[in-house]
């Protein structure tokens, strides 16, 4: 938290909106938990739930690749260490083939993911990012990974800040019971429940951002499968 603070004060900012997708949800969520003085508002968006969840089977309905990347997290760091250092190694060889195009993807994604990832920008976006995240290794893959599995360090209950809870009911990364959790776990939650998968078409992105940072956004509250 003290890297959150150390850079807002750098940039001069009191105040601020946070925001966090997918792997960044909870931290998030944390911002919102630790600096209740600073956060205007918070959303998850696609966030997974605690690993220790009560009451959640945590991987019922996660893809079978993601299911075997936390199974290697849950063996230790020296397992996922390795098996990522393998796909990262198996993605180089792809770009270095054919630098333009994604590697192939073993995810069986929903049919809403599918038609974001036919969107070209969106297929560059993602093949610059991977290229870049590889060229300092995978340690900061391996950091994210034991920390999904490893207790928050907050309680949720102690969020006190206007959050909003995004996910989509097709989502195969981080499914839709995640969001539901949270949404229930989460003090006064906002929720937005979409007929979506895990990826955010542009645009709509975009609508959501705007939605966020206007400074009189009414809560929305949309329930599950609308």
């Amino acid at each position: 938290m003290a890297d959150v603070v150390a850079i807002v004060d750098d940039l001069g900012v009191d105040r601020f909106v946070v925001t966090g997708r997918s792997g960044g949800g909870p931290h998030a969520l944390a911002v919102a938990a630790r600096l209740p003085d600073r956060v205007i508002r918070a959303e998850c968006a696609s966030g997974g739930a605690p690993r220790d969840a009560e009451g959640l089977d945590w991987y019922a309905g996660m893809d079978a690749a993601n299911v075997e990347e936390y199974g290697w997290a849950e063996e230790g760091e020296e397992v996922l260490q390795r098996q990522l250092e393998r796909w990262r190694a198996a993605d180089l060889a792809h770009f270095h083939e054919d630098p333009a195009k994604l590697p192939p993807d073993e995810v069986q994604w929903a049919e809403a993911d599918r038609q974001v990832l036919a969107i070209p920008a969106i297929q560059r976006m993602l093949v610059e990012m991977l290229r870049e995240a590889y060229r300092s290794g995978v340690w900061g893959w391996v950091d994210d990974d034991l920390a999904f599995l490893r207790p928050w360090g907050f309680d949720l209950a102690e969020i006190r800040v206007p959050v909003k809870i995004r996910y989509g009911q097709a989502d195969v990364l981080v499914p839709a019971a995640h969001g539901a959790w949270l949404a229930k776990h989460v003090p006064e939650a906002a929720v937005i429940v979409s007929e979506t998968g895990h990826l955010a078409d542009p645009d709509a992105r975009l609508a959501a951002l705007r939605e966020l940072l206007a400074p009189d956004s009414p809560p929305t509250k949309t329930a599950p499968g609308q």
